[in-house]
């Protein structure tokens, strides 16, 4: 299934945790276009952070906009929390390398809400304990 029009990414964390995360991923895919980072740093204020944010949001035309943002309740996510009834937005807390990997291959070829499915898979398929898993290997 092709995907459609423009599909955009923001990551929305406290601290320069999304610039690293996107850094990370471009080693590994390249440059990722059409990904953005909003940071909420030290001293910002929150007020002028969500107009930020909202202003990006509202600036969206695309098939779909997809938020990455790191701990749900945190500001970064609750900033985003009021756009969440729009059709074509898409929010996830908790974002991780693999995350982002897999938006970003995915958004070539498939249709929002197949995206959505995935990410959300990929989020909670990444993180293993790593331990248990090399008894498990070791046992077979």
């Amino acid at each position: 299934m092709e995907g459609g029009g423009m599909i955009e990414a923001y990551i929305l964390t406290h601290g320069e945790l999304g610039e690293a995360l996107l850094a990370s991923a471009e080693m590994i895919v390249g440059k990722m276009e059409d990904v953005h980072v909003l940071g909420f740093y030290p001293g910002d204020s929150i007020s002028l952070y969500r107009q930020k944010v909202e202003q990006h949001i509202q600036s969206h035309s695309g098939e779909a906009l997809f938020i990455f943002t790191d701990i749900f309740g945190g500001s970064c996510a609750n900033t985003v929390m009021r756009f969440l009834d729009r059709d074509s937005v898409y929010a996830f807390a908790g974002v991780n390398l693999p995350m982002l990997i897999a938006f970003y291959s995915a958004k070539f070829t498939l249709k929002p809400e197949a995206i959505r499915d995935m990410i959300g898979k990929e989020g909670v398929r990444s993180v293993i304990d790593m331990k248990r898993e090399w008894q498990e290997r070791k046992e077979e």
